[in-house]
């Protein structure tokens, strides 16, 4: 799998903005709720409750126009529009699809359904699916720096693995097999960084031929793992020791651990700023990347998972 690899950290952060610019608003499923909340982080408060049964993935437009928010216990991704805060459309995928990532320009959104084993690849200029491929048990994706390829964890419980599917086609491409179900992960440097079920440690891979490196021991149970800003760092959560923990790569070491709440589940990124979904505490952690510390915590509902950041 040769390809060329352009790399534009800012965007692989979900959108991110300078130090200096007002504060974003925040997406977040709850899955307690069965709803998204609409978090006002200037003022600290859920300004709006979107109902949405089961929310899993959820990621927002680049130019913060939309939000696309998968329901897992149905056959739909919904599609928020983030000037009325509510559904204009409801995109059949198939059953139980789960986790969502979009291309850098925004153009389309590659979502697993995990119920149907496949994976579906969304226009977002017409709400519609325009290719599928199967991949067993689907469960997250990412997307290649290139932007050529969406990486889907697959968690056959006999087979699992990390499958290529070539975008927008949707094309199969080459799997990469694993010891134990992967969770979820992303590409930064032309490795691959996957955090693994039943595991306290993440896989590093190579991009181009899934040959297995050195994996990164974390705290326990890590989850969400994405790089920060300027790609210097890998930022991943344990979900046991309740922290976020930050990787460099240049030196293979986790240079800090930021202890966050109860059961960590995903991160957003905004310039300096990390926001930590604390599904057993029902808040989100704001977290200075700077200083390295938790700087508020903001209420959210019940069981927050996923989050994305309108600028």
């Amino acid at each position: 799998m040769k390809r060329t690899i352009v790399i534009a950290y800012a965007a692989l952060s979900g959108g991110c903005s300078s130090g200096n610019e007002a504060a974003p608003t925040a997406y977040v499923g709850l899955f307690g709720d069965n709803a998204v909340a609409v978090v006002d982080l200037a003022s600290a408060s859920v300004v709006a409750k979107i109902p949405v049964q089961a929310p899993d993935g959820l990621v927002i437009t680049p130019d913060g126009a939309k939000v696309y928010v998968s329901s897992n216990s149905s056959n739909v991704v919904d599609v928020i529009d983030t000037q009325s805060n509510a559904i204009t459309s409801s995109i059949v995928v198939g059953m139980q699809p789960a986790g969502l990532s979009i291309t850098r320009d925004g153009a389309h959104v590659v979502a697993a359904v995990q119920g149907d084993g496949q994976v579906a690849v969304i226009s977002t200029a017409t709400d519609t699916v325009v290719g599928t491929t199967p991949v067993g048990k689907a469960h997250n994706s990412a997307i290649s720096e290139d932007g050529a390829i969406a990486f889907v964890a697959s968690q056959v419980a006999t087979a699992p693995a990390v499958a290529s599917i070539a975008l927008p086609s949707a094309a199969a491409g080459t799997a990469y097999p694993l010891d134990k179900s992967p969770r979820a992960l992303c590409e930064l440097g032309g490795k691959l960084y996957v955090t693994v079920a039943g595991s306290d440690a993440i896989e590093v891979l190579d991009a181009a031929t899934g040959q297995l490196g050195t994996p990164i021991a974390t705290a326990g149970s890590p989850h969400d793992i994405r790089p920060n800003a300027d790609g210097a760092a890998v930022l991943t959560i344990s979900q046991t020791a309740g922290e976020l923990e930050i990787y460099d790569p240049s030196s293979a070491t986790i240079v800090a651990q930021i202890p966050t709440g109860t059961m960590p589940h995903w991160i957003g990124l905004a310039g300096e700023r990390a926001y930590v979904t604390n599904e057993g505490d029902n808040n989100l952690a704001v977290i200075d990347l700077k200083s390295r510390s938790v700087v508020q915590t903001i209420a959210a509902g019940t069981a927050p998972r996923k989050i994305a950041l309108r600028p």
